[in-house]
């Protein structure tokens, strides 16, 4: 296994600022780049750019496989209200709610309702910022 070690030193200030935007994924990624490769900023917004598609996709999957998981368990009114983009929602609700069952069904639920209200949260970051006209909110 080949490791990378990279001297900070040589490296400026913005570079470094944009480096501490990045996952170490990303990091290592643009790291090996040669420093021709490395310089132009447009790369570096491009590696920036791919890596929070993917994630916003690998979320996106992860969120329609839990609704389908939901729909298929019986609890199409979990999967109802994310898409009405209710959530997040109190996991200790739902379990008080279905106390009656078995603690192996309600594991697997309450799994899915943390991935849903984690995606849920990171759309709620992800979003953009209200507009302001004359002091009201667009």
């Amino acid at each position: 296994m080949c490791q990378f070690f990279f001297d900070f030193s040589q490296v400026s200030r913005s570079v470094c600022e944009c480096l501490g935007s990045m996952t170490p994924e990303t990091q290592d990624i643009y790291l090996r780049l040669d420093s021709h490769r490395r310089r132009s900023r447009l790369r570096l917004a491009r590696i920036i750019a791919r890596q929070q598609l993917l994630k916003k996709i690998s979320q996106e999957i992860e969120a329609k496989e839990a609704c389908d998981w939901l729909r298929a368990a019986g609890f199409p009114q979990y999967a109802q209200l994310y898409e009405d983009s209710q959530f997040p929602i109190e996991i200790s609700d739902v379990k008080r709610d279905h106390d009656f069952l078995d603690k192996d069904l309600v594991e697997p639920l309450c799994r899915r309702l943390n991935t849903l209200n984690k995606c849920a949260s990171m759309k709620l970051d992800v979003s953009l910022p209200k507009k302001k006209v004359s002091g009201y909110l667009l």
